[in-house]
């Protein structure tokens, strides 16, 4: 059975700068503004011959995975506010660094109505909002890549209460 985009969920925690404790992320759905996301994986292979075969061999070696997405710019979605602020402030390194939840909506859920927890991945990410603009007439845009910075965090997310919990393993 096909499943719609729409069931992979990406949470942005947009107050990464603030001082909180642990688990108080401010995840904003990333959604509004934004009709395209995807997440390229940039895939390096160890490519191999051997003396004595016909053919080489090709292994997967190493992933360098990145979210590429463009979002229209509205001051009312606290995704473009934070990355119009990024973007306004020219800011770079440690500045440009949160992180991204990616939820998998269709999988089948724990706990019980409303605090459903679903299979998630938390990605510590640097962003570049890369350019600002568009047509005459058009709403502003940002075209935006977020770099992922090392292993992803396996856990589950609670949608309802926008809370993500690390897996214990």
């Amino acid at each position: 059975m096909a499943i719609k985009r729409s069931k992979l969920r990406h949470f942005m925690n947009t107050t990464p700068d603030e001082t909180t404790p642990s688990g108080g992320e401010t995840w904003s759905l990333m959604n509004t503004g934004i009709t395209s996301l995807s997440i390229n994986k940039n895939p390096t292979y160890l490519e191999e011959g051997y003396i004595a075969d016909e053919v080489g061999s090709k292994q997967l070696e190493s992933l360098a995975p990145e979210f590429t997405f463009e979002i229209n710019v509205d001051e009312s979605d606290p995704v473009s506010v934070y990355l119009t602020d990024l973007e306004w402030e020219d800011a770079t390194l440690s500045e440009v660094e949160t992180s991204i939840v990616s939820v998998q909506l269709w999988q089948t859920p724990t706990g019980t109505t409303p605090n459903l927890s679903y299979p998630a991945k938390k990605y510590n990410v640097s962003i570049s909002v890369e350019t600002i603009g568009d047509e005459a007439l058009k709403t502003l845009k940002h075209s935006v890549t977020a770099g992922v910075m090392g292993d992803a965090v396996m856990g589950t997310f609670q949608p309802y209460t926008s809370t993500f919990v690390e897996d214990e393993d």
